[in-house]
């Protein structure tokens, strides 16, 4: 039943700051239409998982297929664990994305490896593809429909499943359901909260100082998911849950680079063993820590615009 719930819930691709891997923070949907090369390094000292972690990722446009506008995107990002209970000194996530953007119509396809070992086999390789298509529009309103599948997720392994979202969007309010929803009282503030199953959500306050300024206080929670090569059952995933709040200041200069610099706290946590999410095997509780990023984006070229 429980599963059934999660399959209900889940809607529409991932929030953008839950697609860290392929989408840098601070940059919008116009930006990614762009060639693009992101740089992040940070550290965390939180008791029971202290880290240095580093990563880059690209993206660029290839072109048109009837009007939808083509990406491909790519990241490697690699976790240096420096005190720990039993995880592996290293830990990477990997992965590439092809997307396809119409004006109805999205779809995309991807191969990524979260482990001490990516891309090991295909036991420690997720595959996963997403179409979605807005079935009906009318003014502010429109839903969404659309079929997922993921051979690694934490719950309905191997299962393409559907989903339906309704989706509300204005000049001060935008609301997904399921679950966002973001207020802009004024042109320079904007409020947002978020949640996706099962373990993903988050609520934030940001203001646009200056056209090239932005400050953003953030609460996140987030589940990464880690496919061990050594691991007896293959079956079973390493869960790392760790809720963070901070500040994120991020600065777009105007020949195209941007830079964002994050300052926060980890509130705690914990890592555990398990086939899903809901399984506590050989858990490991973390403790608050300060935690710090510094993430660095190059913007080339105008963004792609097809030929209708």
């Amino acid at each position: 039943m429980k599963t059934t719930a999660l399959i209900l819930l889940l809607a529409l691709p991932l929030p953008a700051a839950a697609q860290g891997l392929f989408a840098p923070d601070g940059l919008s949907r116009a930006d990614l239409g762009r060639p693009w090369v992101s740089a992040v390094t940070g550290y965390s000292d939180a008791e029971g998982l202290a880290k240095r972690s580093a990563g880059l990722s690209a993206g660029t446009p290839l072109g048109a297929i009837g009007g939808a506008k083509v990406s491909l995107n790519a990241a490697f990002h690699h976790n240096r664990i420096l005190e720990d209970g039993w995880l592996p000194p290293e830990l990477y996530d990997a992965g590439l994305q092809v997307a396809m953007r119409g004006e109805k119509n999205h779809l995309s396809a991807g191969i990524r490896s979260s482990s001490d070992r990516p891309f090991n086999s295909l036991d420690e390789t997720d595959l996963s593809a997403n179409f979605a298509r807005t079935v009906s529009k009318n003014g502010p309103h429109s839903v969404t429909a659309g079929l997922a599948y993921s051979t690694r997720r934490s719950f309905a392994r191997h299962i393409p499943f559907p989903y339906v979202a309704y989706n509300y969007n204005s000049e001060k309010f935008s609301f997904r359901l399921p679950f966002s929803v973001s207020w802009r009282p004024e042109q320079a503030w904007e409020f947002s909260a978020a949640y996706m199953p099962p373990k993903y959500g988050q609520v934030s306050a940001s203001l646009k100082a200056s056209p090239a300024l932005t400050l953003k206080a953030e609460f996140v929670l987030s589940a990464a998911q880690y496919d061990l090569a050594g691991r007896a059952d293959k079956k079973d995933s390493v869960f790392v849950e760790q809720p963070n709040a901070g500040l994120r200041t991020s600065y777009r200069a105007s020949d195209g680079w941007a830079f964002s610099l994050y300052t926060g706290f980890t509130l705690g946590g914990r890592y555990y063993r398990g086939r899903t999410y809901d399984n506590y095997r050989d858990k490991v509780h973390l403790r608050g820590a300060p935690a710090v990023s510094l993430g660095l984006t190059r913007l080339f070229g105008l963004p792609f615009r097809p030929i209708k």
